[in-house]
């Protein structure tokens, strides 16, 4: 497992990345003839992105995902290391390739965003 959210399980068959990202944000104060002054705002943020691609098998496993995403509530992230912690779904990406004849698709490429979530 690479990781879960809510109820959906992302495997190392589907997952191709995980990304983790922080941020920190900062306003600056110019001034006349010096550096300018920086200070910080609020304390961090998070964000992890997974991407991967779903093969004939699962290719309708996004939709569930999506309408939980359209809920807009928070959900449990569990990472395969053990880390638990909530997160707010921001974007979800998918686009379809590997078009059949009828025009049915093989394979569906996602990337999802998330948030850390602060209480």
């Amino acid at each position: 497992m690479i990781c879960k959210i809510d109820e959906f399980l992302f495997d190392v068959r589907d997952t191709q990345t995980l990304s983790h990202e922080l941020s920190f944000d900062w306003t600056e104060r110019k001034r006349l003839g010096n550096n300018p002054i920086r200070q910080a705002l609020g304390a961090w943020d998070e964000e992890i992105t997974i991407e991967g691609k779903l093969l004939v098998r699962s290719v309708k496993a996004l939709d569930d995902f999506e309408n939980l995403a359209k809920e807009k509530k928070p959900v449990r992230l569990t990472l395969g290391t053990g880390e638990s912690f909530k997160v707010v779904i921001t974007t979800l990406s998918k686009s379809k390739k590997d078009f059949l004849k009828d025009g049915k698709f093989i394979t569906q490429e996602f990337s999802i965003s998330l948030k850390r979530w602060f209480e």
